[in-house]
């Protein structure tokens, strides 16, 4: 029997945050490829409106404002006025690169992309 009870290993902490995301929670994230799109646009730091992510994602503005919903919901992007996103300060790569520790796990959203 290798079951873990150890309730700690469900919730990782994204390191230097307070920000704690499930595995499930991540798996949700990154499980649709217009999201993984937006979140390695968003790794510039810049603002991003729908419209703009929706175009980066191959999506319809009213879906990319739902990604980025999801994303708000989950601490890794916040919002700023006039509905702009960016990831979150503790979320945001090194620059030049576009990894994001999520604490389970790291994405290499320039991986296979020729970036």
């Amino acid at each position: 029997m290798n079951e873990n009870t150890d309730n700690s290993t469900n919730s990782g902490q994204i390191p230097g945050t307070s920000i704690k995301l499930s595995r499930e929670s991540i798996l949700t994230l990154i499980s649709c490829e217009s999201r993984w799109k937006m979140l390695a646009a968003m790794c510039d730091g810049e603002l991003w409106g729908a419209s703009d992510l929706a175009q980066v994602a191959g999506c319809t503005a009213s879906a990319a404002s739902k990604h980025a919903t999801v994303m708000y919901n989950a601490g890794i992007v916040i919002q700023g006025r006039g509905r702009l996103y960016r990831l979150a300060p503790g979320i945001r790569p090194q620059p030049g690169t576009k990894n994001l520790d999520l604490g389970h796990c790291i994405l290499r959203l320039d991986y296979g992309t020729g970036s």
